[in-house]
Formats: structure tokens, sequence, C-alpha cells
């Protein structure tokens, strides 16, 4: 080659080609006439191994390296020396502007520049790099320009596919619920992370573009090593249920367990240049399986644990599981080994059924029943062990495992040994057998509950004493055959029993069969065990009616006795305030006698003597009448009496009383009669005893109403007062004997308080009845008496007559005995002042002696003698002197019919009762005249 041409002296195809080119046609001209600045170019161009070409001259040919030939495609080799425009017509417009302003002289730099190239027959994309830099001639002109470039086709191809990816993933990234993210270099800088990733790691605002140590500070450096280590190595890691701490909140690190992968990404030339993470937060599943894991050890422990016998088996029957128990009673070692499997075992049942001691069949057993989908429950049946011991009695309970969708997984079998209960029951049915024939031998109802107080037993007597059938009365149904009026009491005291443990005790009244209510004494005391736990109430009920009522009636009797005994102090210091009333005048009187002979004051005197003697024989008369009244003693001489007329005596009785005490009289009776029956003494007693009440108890100038009316065939009576009222809580006792209201000390209205008894008595011997009502202390009283309405009779009766008094010439022989010389000498005094001769003895044989001697017309004797009664005395002369013994006439502070009856007995002609009222005196003497007057 000619010296001036060694500068395309250089390897390569495209040198060889530009050595054998004809360049008479191109516009370049041959390489001999090239200026020295274009041969240094071309040189330099054709000897670097990286892409470049020069486009010389007005025309800008085209001169290229062979890394260039490769860019210029099948364009080469025609496009040696050919205008660069004619070559790139079709990415001209793209590149002139370029071109022009590196023929201006300025240099030009593109980065990834697009252009549409026609280089292969077709038009592609494609992207360059390239620099377009002006070339100086000689004179320093730019002749043209030079370019070195980089097709970056490829990369930027692959970058988009790569950002194309990324968003794919990203997007797909976005809507999975596992953890991902994706990071990019050594450095591992996140260029993905899905929500779920953020959350997992606790951060808000994304972390793209951050390195993982950025990003996680508090993460263990051992993920980052292994990360660089995936990245380093291209292998990936898979961790599972890893721990790892992060800061998910400002509450501090918090622990989570986690399942990832570390993928390494490779890129098209298999370098790593990234790594994929896929990680599943495990922690509540790993909580969960712990938690699982704990129950199913729990639930080993528990079934290991049990003292009843476990055993499952699988769907073929085969057991595959039993616990410590079961082993223990079947006498087996620990598995595998024989007696595992149900044909091996050997049992009876012991259910006291129809089959009781029968071979248990293989396919009888509860776990085989449970096998076919039974759930089996009580199933009692004795085995024999495999190590010798004795039998036992198990109870079982067997029932199929299944899956949720009802499949047979298998069954298991609960065996509870019973035989130490079994045999507790047999001593225990005969302890009871032996407890209830105690029971039913024993005299009273025997009764047991449970520690609740839930009754299960009664003995054969309490049946028997109620007539109800058994059973009738367990539980609680108890309380029905007690009285209503007993249930609460008696509940009471047993629920404080059973709350408290204290022994139980009540009366209360029960039904008998016979349908009567009888008292009962109803006790309970708890039975215990050696931990002083109640285990069981035993009780009995003792029929006390009889002693229940005579205790009642005995108290009844107690408190009437203290009440009588009460009213009888009362009475008997009324009764002493009464007598002394009339003795202080009779003293008085007496001593006037005695010092004084004048006969206006002896009359006087005696005038006072005979007041103050007639009211107290009208006391003890009231006493007297009373008690015969009260104990039915009284005659009463019935006729039909018009009541106006009784009422109307018995106004006069009182009036004197009635005026006195300035009190006004008001009487409102029926025209016509009130006709009743009764006595008309009686009757009148009644209701002057009623007035007299009302004018003592009303202060003067007070007002008394009498009234009476027929009413529902009754005649009816009422005493009404303003006067001092009855208290309300002495009005039920108004009519009781010896009843009083308070009186004040001076005790100005007097009396015993024996008036009301002895009306509501009469009233009552009158078939009537008789009611006080009062509205208090201070607003009268009413007395209400009601007898029943009779017809008017036929013919009015005729009065009654009175009595003559004795003829004043009969003079008689008169006889006094008596021990008490004042009663005798005064007996004498007016004997003698009747005109009679009087002899007195103060003992009984001087008077028989005298009498026999001498004797006489009438004889009073009293009863009370010292050396021999009166009674003994008048048979004495009865039996001496028959008919010449006279009118014997006994004297006797006593009144009661057996007195009466005695002295009659004894031959006494008539029984006196002191102190002696003179018309009755009169009336003895009268009859020992009469056999004269004959």
């Amino acid at each position: 080659m000619a010296p001036n041409l060694r500068f395309l002296d250089a390897p390569g195809d495209v040198a060889a080609l530009m050595r054998a080119h004809d360049w008479h046609d191109s516009p370049l001209g041959p390489p001999a006439r090239w200026p020295q600045s274009l041969r240094s170019v071309v040189s330099l161009m054709l000897l670097s191994k990286f892409p470049m070409f020069v486009a010389w001259g007005p025309s800008l040919g085209l001169l290229y390296n062979d890394p260039y030939a490769e860019i210029l495609g099948i364009k080469h080799p025609d496009a040696l020396g050919r205008p660069f425009e004619a070559v790139w017509s079709e990415i001209w417009d793209d590149i002139e502007p370029l071109a022009q302003r590196a023929l201006a002289g300025e240099a030009v730099f593109m980065e990834n520049l697009p252009l549409t190239m026609r280089r292969k027959g077709f038009d592609e994309p494609t992207w360059f790099t390239f620099s377009y830099s002006p070339v100086l001639d000689e004179h320093g002109d730019v002749a043209g320009m030079y370019c070195a470039c980089t097709e970056t086709t490829a990369t930027v191809t692959a970058d988009r596919t790569r950002r194309a990816q990324m968003q794919r993933l990203t997007s797909l990234f976005e809507q999975a619920p596992g953890l991902f993210a994706v990071t990019h270099g050594r450095e591992h800088v996140y260029e993905i992370a899905n929500p779920a990733y953020l959350e997992f790691v606790g951060r808000s605002s994304s972390i793209i573009g951050l390195t993982v140590r950025e990003a996680l500070p508090e993460l263990d450096q051992r993920f980052i090593d292994e990360l660089t280590r995936v990245y380093d190595t291209g292998e990936p890691f898979i961790g599972r249920r890893i721990p790892i701490g992060l800061r998910r909140s400002d509450a501090g690190m918090e622990n989570r367990i986690v399942d990832f992968v570390f993928q390494p990404i490779v890129d098209d030339a298999g370098r790593v240049d990234g790594i994929f993470i896929q990680g599943t937060d495990m922690t509540e599943h790993a909580l969960a399986e712990r938690a699982a894991q704990t129950e199913r050890q729990r639930l080993e422990a528990t079934i290991e644990s049990l003292p009843s016998g476990v055993a499952l088996a699988d769907p073929d029957g085969t057991v595959i599981r039993v616990n410590a128990a079961h082993r223990e009673i079947w006498g087996l070692p620990a598995m595998p080994g024989a007696g595992h499997e149900q044909r091996e075992w050997r049992g009876w049942w012991a259910d006291g059924s129809s089959r009781d001691g029968e071979r248990v069949g293989e396919g009888d057993w509860a776990l085989a029943r449970a096998l076919r989908g039974e759930t089996v429950r009580g199933d009692i049946v004795e085995i024999e062990p495999f190590d010798d011991h004795p039998r036992r009695t198990l109870l079982l309970q067997a029932m199929p495992v299944r899956l949720d969708d009802g499949e047979l997984a298998g069954a298991v079998v609960a065996q509870t040994d019973i035989s130490d209960r079994v045999r507790a029951e047999a001593e225990l049915r005969a302890s009871e057998a032996r407890f209830r024939t105690i029971a039913d031998a024993m005299p009273q109802m025997v009764w047991s509950t449970l520690p609740d107080g839930y009754h299960d037993y009664y003995n054969r007597q309490w049946y028997a004493y109620t007539g109800l059938p058994e059973g009738a009365t367990n539980g609680h149904h108890w309380t029905d055959v007690l009285h209503p009026d007993d249930r609460d009491e008696a509940w009471r005291c047993w629920r404080r029993s059973l709350e408290s443990g204290d022994d139980y005790e009540v009366q209360y009244r029960l039904r008998h069969r016979s349908g009567e209510y009888r008292w009962v004494l109803g006790r309970a005391l708890p039975v215990r065990d050696e931990r002083d736990a109640i285990i069981r109430w035993m009780g009995t009920c003792t029929d006390i009616h009889e002693q229940r009522l005579s205790r009642e009636a005995l108290e009844r009797s107690e408190r009437a006795l203290r009440e009588a005994d009460r009213r009888k102090d009362e009475f008997l210091a009324m009764l002493a305030h009464e007598l002394r009333n009339p003795l202080a005048p009779i003293s008085t009187a007496s001593q006037l006698l005695l010092l004084s002979s004048d006969p206006v004051r002896v009359r006087a005197a005696g005038e006072v003597i005979g007041r103050q003697v007639r009211h107290m024989t009208e006391l003890v008369d009231d006493l007297l009448d009373v008690s015969r009244v009260t104990r039915g003693l009284v005659q009463l001489e019935m006729e039909t009496v018009d009541l106006k007329a009784v009422l109307t005596g018995a106004v006069e009785q009182v009036r004197p009383l009635i005026d006195a005490r300035r009190h006004a009289l008001r009487t409102r009776l029926p025209a016509g009669s009130l006709w009743v029956r009764g006595d008309r003494t009686r009757l009148t007693q009644i209701v002057s005893n009623l007035l007299n009440n009302a004018a003592k108890y009303t202060p003067e100038g007070g007002e008394i109403t009498l009234d009476a009316r027929t009413e529902d065939g009754q005649v009816v009576v009422h005493v009404h007062d303003n006067g001092q009222g009855i208290e309300p809580g002495l009005l039920p006792q108004i009519f009781d004997l010896f009843t009083q209201a308070e009186r004040s000390p001076d005790r100005a209205q007097g009396g015993l308080g024996i008036g009301l008894a002895l009306v509501r008595s009469l009233v009552a011997l009158h078939g009537g009845a008789i009611s006080a009502d009062s509205a208090g202390r201070g607003r009268g009283a009413t007395f209400t008496v009601r007898l029943p309405q009779v017809a008017a009779p036929a013919a009015a009766d005729s009065p009654a007559g009175h009595a003559g008094f004795v003829a004043e010439d009969c003079a008689l022989d008169v006889v006094v005995v008596d021990d008490n010389v004042d009663a005798a000498q005064t007996l004498q005094i007016l004997l003698e002042a009747y005109g009679h001769r009087v002899r007195v003895y103060h003992r009984a044989q001087d008077a028989l002696d005298a009498l026999c001697a001498q004797p006489a017309d009438v004889a009073f004797l009293d009863i009370g003698l010292p050396d021999m009664t009166g009674h003994a005395l008048a048979l004495a002369l009865r039996e001496r002197l028959g008919a010449r013994s006279g009118v014997l006439a006994a004297l006797s502070g006593y009144g009661q019919p057996q007195d009466f009856l005695a002295s009659r007995e004894a031959g006494l002609d008539c029984h006196l009762v002191k102190p002696i009222d003179p018309p009755t005196l009169l009336g003895v003497l009268e009859r020992a005249c009469a056999p004269r007057a004959t």
C-alpha cells in the first residue's frame, strides 16, 4: 500500500473494504486526496472497538468502523462513502437538527434517543446513546462531524419490560393478602412493598426507595445478612416459623412469627439484581397451633389421669389408646400387648335385668355398639381382669367419634370401677332393711330426708296414721297433711335447722286418717359423716294430742285459777269493805245504847242497827243468790208474764235511788203487752239490777233511758245511761263474777261486782241473752236484754198470797242454843220483845238435859256447837222426846243446798241462815203457834 494510505492499514472488514473500494464516484474522492485531519479521525475510528462514524464534507460522506457496520444492518456495505442523509433518510428528521448543531461547531450528546430505523428491511424501534463532535480541517474550519455511539435498544427494552413487570407485580401484590416486597441491588433498596407488607412491618408511609436497614432499623441484622447472602449466591432462603421483632407501633417492640422466602431476581444476563420477598404472618396460626398443642397435651394428661378407664378405637375396632386407669382395671401392661382388643375381654352382665349373669358378647360391648353409631349409657358389667385379680364391676359409657362431615372416625368408652359402690350398696340395702324393720317396729312415725331436706322415707306407722298411699308425701308434700295454720311455722323451723344444722323440734297438727287434725311432736337430728358434714336427717312424729289437750286444759285451768284467785282477793277486799261499812254504825249504835237511856236515842240507835243489819243481810243474800243461780240450783216459778208490768215494778223498786241522785228517767214502752215466759220476781230482779247499776254509775243529774220493743220474735229491753261508761278492755269480762271497773278509794258506788253476773245467769235461765256496749270512758253504756216472745195467756194468773204474822197473844216457851253469847242474848231480847219466854244455853249437853226435863215449843239450835253439832242435838231430841220435841230450827251461817238437806235429814223443821230477818223468824214462831190454835 502506498505510504500515504497507511491510515487505512487497520484490521477488520470495513478497513479492508475501504482499501478495496472504488472511490471515484464518492463525494469524498479517493483516500489519497483526503486531508490529514480526515485521515487521523478515520485511523482512530478503524482501530476502535466502539461503534463510530465520520460524516465529512459538504455531502457528509459516511465512513464507519466494524462495530458500526452491525448497527447499519443491510445498509452495509452500500452505505460506505455515501451521504449521511441518504444512508439514514428514515431518521434524518430526528438527527438532522443535531448534525447541524455539530457542523456549527457544537458538540451534542444524546442518551437513549428513540429512533425508528429500517436497517433490516422493516421499521423497528431502537434507542441510542451517542455524541456528535465537530471535526476541523487544516484551516480550522468545521469540515465534518465525528460520532461515537452505543445502541441501547436492548437495555431500554429490558428496562421497559422490567418496569412493566414491576407495574404488573405491584398491581398484583396490592391485591394479594400475603406479604410481598422487591428489593433492588446489594443495598436492598425497596422497589415494591404491598399494603399487607407495610401493615406487617408497622409502617404507614411508603418505604419505596429506602434500604431495608433504613426502613426497618430495629430489624435483626441476621435478616439483612441473609438477604445479602441470597443476592451474592443466587440461592433462595426459606424460613418457617421464624420469630421476628418489629416496632409496629409506639407501644414498643412486638414479636411476630412469620414464614418467608427470599427469592433472587435474575436479569437477562443471568445476574442477580434484586430479591423477591414473600411471607405469611403466622403469629395467630402459630399461637392457635400452640394452644391446640397445649390442649392436646392437656387432654392427653386429663385422659391419662382420669380415675375412669378410657379406651379409644379406630373405625375398624382396633383399640389405639388406653389410659392408666384402663390398664389398672383390666390388669394390663403398657401397650402394645395382649388384652387390649375387645375380643379378648371377658365380662358378664350385672345390671339386675333378665340378662344378669349372662356373658357379654363381643358385639355387645359398649365400645362395639358405639362403633355402630350408638350412644351407650349405664351399662353395668362384671369383668375378669387379666392379672388374676378378683372380678370387678364396671359402669360403661360409650359414644361414637365423628368428623365435622359426620363420618365415623372411631369410638371411645369410659369405664368406672363401681365395685366398692356395688358392695357398699349391697351393705346399705341390708342396713336399710334392718333399719326399716326397726323403724316399722317403733310406735312412733319415723321419717328421713336427704341433706337438703327432701323427704324420701316414711315408716309404716306414718302411712297407717295419715291413711295416705306410700310415697304420697315424698319430697316437700309432707306439708300437705299439716294444718294450714301450722304450715308456715313448721316450714320456718325446718328451714332454720337445714341452714344451721341444729336439731329440729316443733309441734303441729297433723291430719289423721279419720280427717281429724291431731297434735304431734316432730323431731329430727342430723346424721353426720367423719368430716362433720350432714349426710341425712332422721326424724320422728309422736302423737301428743291428748297430752297437748290436757296441758292446754291444765293451762286454762291454771289461768282460770289465777284469775279466780285474783278476783277472790279483790272480792274479799271488797267484801271486807262492804261489811265494815254497816258494822261501823252498828258499833256506834251499840255504844250509844250502853251510854244513854233516852227512849228517843235508844229507838234511833235501834233503827240504825236494823237498817245496817238489813244491808248486811242483802249483801249475804246476793252472794248466796248468785251462787245458787250460777250453779243452776234456782227453781224458777215460770208463768206467762207481761214484761211491761215487770218493767214498771222494777222502776218502782229503783225509783228512790234514782230520785236521790236527781237522775232523769225516760221510759219508752209500746202500747200493747210484751208477753214472755218467766219468773216474775227474777225478771224484776234483772231489770232492777240494770237500773240500779245505771243509777249508781251515772253522776248526779244524769239521764237514764228504759225502752222495750218486739223484734224478730223477741222482746228487746234497752237500759241506757250517760254515765261513766265502760273501758273497751273491760267489756269482754263485764258479766264475769266479781268484775268491776277501777274504783276510787272512796268506793262511793259500793257493791261486790256480782250483780251483772247474776243478771246474765238469770237471763240465760229464761232462754235469753244480754249484751253490753259502750263508746268508752265518760260516754255512757247500754245494756240490752233479749227474751223469747210468747203468745198472750188465755186468762191472767192470780197473784200469790202472803203469809200472815204470828198472833201476838201466843206466848211460846222458846230455847236458844248458841255458843256465841252476844248472838244468843240479842236473839233472846228480840224474842222476849215479841212476848215469848226464852231460855238460853251455850252448850249442847246443857240444852239436851234441860229440854228433856222441860220440853219447849220451839228450839233454835246453832249447828256449830263445840261439844255436839246442832244436827246431833236435834237427832238426840227427836229420839228422846219424839213429838214433844216441838219445832226445831237450825241456825247457821251456811246457806247452800247441801246445808238445807243436812238439816232436814237431822230432823230439823227449818234451816235459818244468819242473820235472821224478822219475817223469817216470825214465820217459825207462827208455825209453832199453829198447833195451839187448833
